[in-house]
């Protein structure tokens, strides 16, 4: 009997930030049974967005592969990152070059593997995670609950 079962997926959204108050690496993993993992780190070290986003690349890349997953789908914003690991536009820059060579050797790691470019609006959950690890406070608690509040506290009025 033949099984066409379906390959057990991994989801990966990357972003890299960078601003005045440092550099971050953020991503989004959604495992095959759609359990979602986010990580934030800040680089200790001076980066350019472009290193930002490979980096992110990167580590997404690596979290999958120590989870044992064989397939992936990686998304990001970055339209040089996409380009250059999809083989559409050339890696000039030394630097980019050793990013590039990493990707490539983790690559051909995986059974399948696939980066699409996406825009920033669809990007949103990784994009957030930049925001806040590039420029939040360093004694951040590790957990950070939030809320949806749907509507307004209702103030009662004394009675005159």
């Amino acid at each position: 009997m033949v099984s066409l079962q379906e390959p057990l997926t991994w989801r990966v959204y990357v972003d890299g930030a960078v601003n005045q108050r440092g550099s971050g690496v953020e991503l989004v993993v959604v495992s095959p049974k759609k359990i979602t993992i986010e990580k934030s780190l800040r680089l200790g070290f001076l980066a350019t967005n472009n290193e930002a986003e490979y980096k992110a690349l990167l580590v997404g890349m690596n979290m999958v592969q120590k989870m044992r997953g064989r397939t992936v789908e990686v998304f990001s914003n970055s339209r040089l990152v996409v380009g250059q690991v999809n083989g559409e536009l050339e890696a000039r820059d030394l630097r980019m070059q050793g990013y590039l060579s990493q990707v490539r050797h983790l690559q051909s790691e995986f059974k399948y593997f696939a980066l699409q470019q996406i825009p920033r609006s669809r990007n949103t959950h990784a994009d957030s995670l930049a925001t806040f690890a590039t420029s939040s406070a360093r004694s951040l608690p590790w957990f950070i609950l939030v809320e949806d509040l749907c509507k307004p506290t209702e103030m009662k009025r004394e009675k005159a």
